[in-house]
């Protein structure tokens, strides 16, 4: 009896034994072998025990206990491997911000203008012609009188140590000259010799006194050389306008021949009569007549020389 009872025990540990085995092979592919081994020994005490109560109902029915029991181990060893596989720190999330270019609207710069500087309107006296009035300069024994526009203050100098320098007398200039920046340079200078000699009556011939009144003006001409003159021949107020005209034409071109005679180039020199027109006295006697018997000098380039 006692035989037959340890040989269902020993089939009993061996049903045992072969059902912790196929628990233990279902736990390997969790949790691998280590566990395997952990979980036999203890299955093994656990139906050792069992045995030993000699309980043959209860040893029929540990098999599937036990190895629903190992089985549920076997989910905790794998549920307990998923939560620890499972605890994964997600990675940093990195967020790329592509950089903004901002293009800068094109720049148009105006084109600078510059305006010409407006011609200032011409306010000095003109002739006829069109043509500037001239500056008058008039030699006399008691001093030189300058009157007219010139474009500045050094013109207005120059002119008058001209003035100091020809006069046949050493008298002062009477310097009344104004500055008018619209005067060209090129203006001429009117010369009135009131001492100078004069022609006879009817006449266009040049007298010794008056040659050497003559003598200066080429002197100048001389050391001066981009300067030009146009002579103006004059007569009086007696006879009749044709006869002076033509009178005051010949008297210029006498006076245009003897500069040339004395080296002045013909190229620099020009002529024309006025006749009775332009009278330095409206008197009638004697000394005023042979005031207006004369010829005069309009010299060009002296404030460029």
């Amino acid at each position: 009896m006692q035989e037959r009872d340890h040989g269902a025990t020993g089939r009993a540990r061996r049903r045992t034994l072969r059902t912790v085995v196929t628990a233990c092979t279902l736990a390997a592919v969790v949790v691998g072998a280590a566990s395997c081994s952990s979980d036999s020994k203890s299955s093994d005490t656990t139906g050792a025990a069992r045995a030993t109560a000699g309980s043959s109902a209860t040893a029929g029915s540990s098999p599937s206990g036990s190895a629903a029991t190992s089985t549920t181990r076997a989910g905790s060893a794998a549920s307990s491997t998923s939560t620890a596989g499972g605890s994964t720190t997600p990675a940093p999330t990195t967020s790329t911000i592509a950089a903004t270019t901002t293009t800068a609207p094109p720049t148009t710069v105006a084109a600078t203008t510059t305006a010409a500087p407006a011609e200032l309107a011409p306010t000095y006296s003109t002739l006829p012609d069109g043509s500037p009035a001239p500056i008058i300069a008039v030699f006399n024994t008691d001093g030189v009188t300058l009157t007219g526009a010139v474009p500045d203050e050094a013109s207005k100098e120059k002119l008058g140590a001209l003035a100091k320098a020809n006069s046949k007398f050493d008298v002062p200039v009477n310097n009344l000259l104004t500055i008018d920046p619209t005067v060209p340079t090129g203006i001429g200078v009117r010369v009135v010799e009131l001492t100078s000699a004069r022609f006879p009556t009817g006449s266009s011939k040049i007298s010794g006194a008056h040659g050497a009144e003559l003598d200066r003006v080429v002197t100048v001409m001389n050391a001066l050389p981009n300067v030009t003159a146009l002579v103006i021949g004059h007569s009086d107020q007696v006879g009749n306008s044709a006869s002076n005209f033509q009178l005051s034409a010949d008297r210029a071109a006498a006076v245009v021949n003897y500069m040339v005679f004395n080296g002045i180039s013909p190229e620099r020199l020009s002529s024309r009569a006025v006749g009775d027109t332009d009278l330095l006295t409206l008197n009638d006697d004697a000394a005023s007549l042979a005031l207006n018997r004369r010829t005069e000098f309009v010299l060009y380039g002296l404030l460029s020389a």
